[in-house]
């Protein structure tokens, strides 16, 4: 479990597992080097010794040279008690053998009738020595003696000793590399996960007071960039969904605030006193009247609701545009009337949705369009081919430029131009932010421009979606 959890100790263990297969692998490397060049050293000098040996042999011509070769190969001999030779004549005769040694018969048995070479070295141990040989025969010039046996072999003690302090160096390495290497993987890894930390910290310090706190990217590594820069965008969505979500909860209560005061109130008053059956009636219509305004408040905020939680799906079926629009032109053509405004329509095209979701947006632009045109102007509604895939829909009214400012806000939420929020008799301020919701759900893109000539207000939709 522990592994599991701490990412440090699997990175310091992983380290240390390499650094031991690393030094594992150069232990093993310079092992078999010096092992070999110690082989080297001992076929030298076994090698040196056969052909003094050779030498010695081919000077026998006589009995009595070869009388005198026990003698003349002992003198030879001198000053190397690490040595041990064995010469025999044909018969298996020993002619000279180093006292107090014996060659083992599997390393006898391995007489050959050419040179001795380093590939037919042969090593074996004798108790606790280790000795290295080799064996052949030497043609002899000696009438009767047509060739001698020799056995030379090499006691390397020495040679073992400093291999077994050798291979105790090495494990030492090994030992001491891989805590090392895992000492210095816990504190790299923990360097390199100070950024990991730094996350860590600044979500432990994100509150409602402390929304606005970021990870410096340039003190991130390049791995770990992505991650911060996904945390801090991750942190921005988080403050403008609460600040959004504030506002909205302060909109709402402001909103219902008017009209349950005012459904009080004439109840408050309808009940001070007696009163007729005409004046109860009045209470009453004006009291459906406030709970008419809530339920429209109450299911726009729901269709909202819906919208953000991906809920709201939009409908695949074919939308003559222009047919919808003449009949929104017609619906309100009494009320464009009565406030002195005229609506004019131009082009056409189809698109695949949801009619009444689309009917609704045009609706709700159509309607702020026609309240916010002075008498004597003209709403324009236009449907623009932009290609074959995309079709636009413009509606534009001649009146005063929206204030910069107030272009990036005019989708939000119970946002309205008229500063005195509340005491418009026309909306809550929900209109356009459910336009904005539809066009979304359709895959469109909304957009509004305005100037001192007009302000058109466009929606761009998918022909197919």
């Amino acid at each position: 479990m522990i592994l599991q959890r701490s990412i440090t100790l699997r990175l310091a263990l992983l380290f240390a597992l390499a650094t031991m297969l690393l030094l594992a692998g150069i232990g093993y490397f310079l092992n078999r080097s010096v092992e070999s060049h110690l082989a080297d050293m001992d076929w030298g000098e076994i090698h040196g010794k056969w052909e003094l040996t050779q030498n010695l042999i081919e000077e026998i011509h006589t009995p009595a040279d070869l009388a005198a070769f026990p003698q003349l190969l002992e003198g030879a001999l001198v000053g190397h008690p690490e040595l041990f030779v064995m010469v025999k004549d044909q018969t298996g005769k020993p002619l000279y053998a180093t006292p107090g040694f014996s060659f083992p018969q599997q390393f006898v048995a391995r007489n050959l009738n050419v040179p001795p070479s380093f590939s037919a070295m042969a090593t074996w141990h004798d108790g606790e020595h280790m000795f290295r040989g080799a064996v052949a025969t030497i043609a002899s010039n000696l009438a009767g003696h047509p060739r001698f046996t020799v056995e030379i072999a090499l006691e390397n003690d020495e040679h073992q000793h400093f291999l077994d302090h050798f291979h105790r160096l090495l494990l030492t390495a090994l030992l001491f590399g891989m805590t090392a290497a895992g000492a210095l993987g816990w504190f790299i890894a923990r360097r390199g996960l100070l950024p990991v930390r730094d996350m860590a910290a600044v979500a432990r310090n994100i509150s409602v007071t402390h929304l606005s706190e970021r990870l410096r990217l340039d003190s991130v590594p390049m791995e770990l960039r992505d991650l911060a820069m996904a945390f801090n965008g991750m942190l921005s969505r988080l403050e403008d969904s609460f600040h959004r979500l504030t506002d909205f909860s302060s909109d709402i209560a402001h909103e219902l605030r008017t009209p349950i005061n005012n459904l009080m109130v004439q109840s408050q008053v309808a009940l001070s006193q007696a009163r007729n059956t005409e004046q109860y009636q009045d209470v009453i219509a004006s009291n459906l009247e406030e709970f008419d305004r809530l339920a429209r408040m109450i299911a726009d905020m729901l269709f909202l609701a819906k919208a953000d939680n991906g809920l709201m799906v939009a409908g695949r079926e074919q939308v003559d545009l222009e047919t919808e629009i003449e009949h929104l032109a017609e619906f309100f053509g009494p009320f464009a009337e009565d406030r002195g405004v005229t609506i004019s329509t131009s082009g056409r095209g189809t698109v695949t949705g949801d009619r009444i979701m689309l009917q609704r947006a045009i609706a709700n632009l159509l309607s702020n369009a026609i309240a916010h045109t002075a008498p004597g102007g003209q709403v324009q509604i236009r449907l623009i081919n932009e290609s074959a895939a995309l079709l636009r829909v413009e509606v534009e009214n001649p009146g005063k430029a929206i204030p910069v400012e107030q272009l990036g806000r005019i989708f939000d939420r119970f946002y309205r131009l008229d500063p005195a929020r509340g005491t418009a008799p026309d909306g809550v301020g929900l209109g356009l932010a459910i336009t904005k919701s539809i066009v979304v759900a359709h895959k469109g893109y909304i957009a509004v421009f305005s100037d001192n000539n007009a302000t058109v207000f466009t929606i761009t939709l998918l022909v197919t979606l």
